[in-house]
């Protein structure tokens, strides 16, 4: 990449420690009311009221949501300093880019697992209160017309607004995984290799491993290089399912953020951002046994036994640590900012 000076910054710089704040919806609004241009967007399934806002002067578009699932908490924490972020590292894209964020996709989810919320993140209070909306509840595959949550309705109707997007990103995060993976919309795999390369790079300067794993497009899922897979699609999520005969599962998805702004028109560039909450030991994983599967069994009979000894021993065997979440911020702030950059000089 031409532009490295805000990428090397933003990988060697010490994150502000107010930067991590797990906010519930009145703090989101205060704190985002703090920048200026806010606005109420409609309500979560609650009632909770939910908000966007915007910055940025310039004539290309992005468009960023953070929360969708309910234990992921560090999208919406990051969707809420992105401003902040993108000010100190990058203020060129100020001039380049109009932002248009919803921090926070799904308040009630937030608050359901608010009781495991810490930094660091301890694991066994996450095994044990993590709360997750099953398929069919699902915010981030819930784009349909009309949505398929209030929330969706709210997000859908703060972003068509200022439609079409040059890029899109939806702030995720994963439970566990031996590192860090980085979704792609299919259609800008080859257009990204110098955006590949830079966060392989910046991964393996801090150390950080990636998540590898092959599901051959199995949900639309394609392995694009270790780190590195397409975003999938609901309609592949149904084939899946009906190639199962399970036409009850297949009907419960509905269009991604991702299919739902590009259908909005421009062709942007979607990324999702895939960080894990707690690294687990991916040194005998392979793409034909992927230590991910293994880990998940464990913790299911982990779960079932109910106890702390159970998921100390699970923690021994795969070498469980949490992720820190400065770190997951920053990652997820590398691939914002990088790929910001790689759409600015087009």
């Amino acid at each position: 990449m031409e532009n490295l000076e805000p990428i090397q910054r933003l990988l060697h710089a010490e994150l502000p420690d107010s930067w991590i704040n797990f906010r519930d919806m009145a703090s989101v609004r205060s704190h985002v009311a703090s920048y200026g241009e806010f606005t109420e967007i409609g309500q979560s399934r609650s009632g909770q009221e939910m908000v966007g806002y915007s910055f940025g002067t310039g004539v290309r578009k992005v468009s960023v949501i953070g929360g969708s699932h309910a234990d992921e908490p560090m999208g919406p924490m990051t969707a809420q300093i992105l401003v902040e972020a993108i000010g100190e590292f990058a203020p060129h894209l100020l001039d380049a880019f109009t932002f248009y964020v919803v921090p926070q996709m799904n308040p009630d989810g937030s608050d359901a697992n608010r009781p495991w919320f810490h930094d660091p993140v301890d694991f066994k209070a996450y095994a044990k209160q993590a709360i997750r909306e099953q398929p069919g509840d699902d915010i981030e595959f819930g784009f349909s017309t009309p949505g398929l949550r209030p929330e969706n309705n709210a997000a859908m109707g703060y972003l068509k607004g200022h439609g079409p997007y040059d890029a899109h990103f939806s702030l995720h995060g994963m439970g566990f995984a031996e590192g860090a993976w980085f979704l792609i919309h299919e259609d800008w795999i080859s257009r990204t290799a110098e955006l590949q390369d830079m966060l392989t790079c910046c991964c393996a300067a801090r150390n950080v491993g990636f998540h590898d794993i092959d599901r051959k497009g199995l949900k639309g899922f394609t392995r694009i290089a270790p780190g590195f897979c397409s975003t999938p699609n609901h309609n592949a999520m149904r084939a899946f399912f009906e190639a199962e005969d399970d036409l009850e599962m297949a009907a419960k998805f509905h269009p991604s953020s991702m299919e739902w702004v590009t259908s909005l028109g421009g062709g942007p560039l979607c990324m999702v951002s895939e960080m894990p909450l707690f690294l687990i030991d991916g040194s005998d994983s392979t793409l034909g046994d992927p230590v991910l599967f293994r880990f998940r069994d464990d913790l299911i009979e982990a779960r079932a036994a109910g106890t702390d000894a159970a998921l100390d021993a699970l923690i021994e065997k795969h070498s469980v640590e949490s992720f820190p979440l400065k770190e997951h911020m920053r990652y997820q702030l590398l691939m914002v900012v990088g790929a910001l950059e790689m759409l600015s000089r087009r």
